[in-house]
């Protein structure tokens, strides 16, 4: 199973179709994730919006043949343990990300979830850009 971990319209189809690709290639399953934090930090707005994506998302991955199914991860984790859960769970082979371009002091201050992720887990990451 690959997992495409998607956080925003902006890089959703960039990460997305390199799933896609890769679970085709592969031969495997896609499941595409979105993670909110839940209780007081999440709206009726925020999950209307992620199911959206989703949505669309799950458009895209079809468009490319493979069978693909969509996850809203509402779970009380940060976004990167939730991403790393999640894949460990389900026994993923690979998980595709976005990245975001921060400076070196607001990646100093706030980390990032890719690289999170990619640390913390023994899971393959790929980030997409």
């Amino acid at each position: 199973m690959i997992v495409a971990a998607v956080d925003d319209e902006d890089r959703m189809e960039k990460i997305v179709s390199f799933a896609a690709e890769e679970a085709k290639l592969r031969g495997k399953m896609l499941n595409i994730i979105h993670s909110l934090y839940g209780g007081d930090r999440t709206g009726e707005k925020d999950v209307e919006k992620a199911r959206e994506l989703l949505e669309r998302a799950e458009k895209v991955a079809r468009e490319y043949g493979v069978e693909a199914e969509t996850h809203l991860l509402v779970r009380g984790l940060e976004p990167a343990d939730d991403i790393i859960t999640f894949s460990e769970e389900n026994n993923a082979e690979l998980i595709v990300m976005g990245v975001r371009k921060r400076s070196p002091v607001g990646k100093l201050l706030f980390g990032s979830v890719a690289q999170r992720v990619i640390l913390n887990t023994d899971i393959p990451v790929i980030c997409i850009k």
